[in-house]
């Protein structure tokens, strides 16, 4: 995957049209949880959009073979509250912003197949 088709999967992330780029079997590594499968991630961004809408904004990004590492903004624009939200108890109108280390794997049909994120920054 090249820099700019990476780019592309952003706008299609920053629209909430992910799964395209998604194997069925995707492993995604959060900060505080681990989601295994398409569905899983699906239904965990269905919850999270339900209060905030992420919004991805792109740094670095770096593609060698299989592994593409990314460093981004990743910024939430709350329209709940929602004190439980695993970055920070937010409320409507907040916006949270945090800059993240994301390491993906390829597939061999240019899907991500394992997502490992990590939080450079805490909000």
């Amino acid at each position: 995957m090249t820099a700019n088709e990476y780019l592309e999967y952003v706008d299609y992330f920053n629209s909430r049209l992910y799964e395209r780029y998604y194997t069925d079997d995707v492993r995604l590594d959060l900060p505080q949880k681990i989601l295994l499968g398409k569905h899983a991630v699906r239904d965990f961004y269905a919850n999270l959009n339900r209060y905030v809408h992420e919004t991805i904004r792109v740094r670095k990004v770096l593609s060698e073979g299989s592994t593409l590492m990314a460093n981004i903004w990743s910024d939430f624009y709350c329209h709940q509250d929602w004190p439980e939200f695993s970055v920070c108890p937010v409320v409507k109108g907040q916006i949270v912003r945090v800059e993240l280390l994301v390491i993906y794997t390829l597939a061999g049909d240019s899907k991500f197949s394992h997502i490992r994120a990590g939080r450079l920054t805490q909000p």
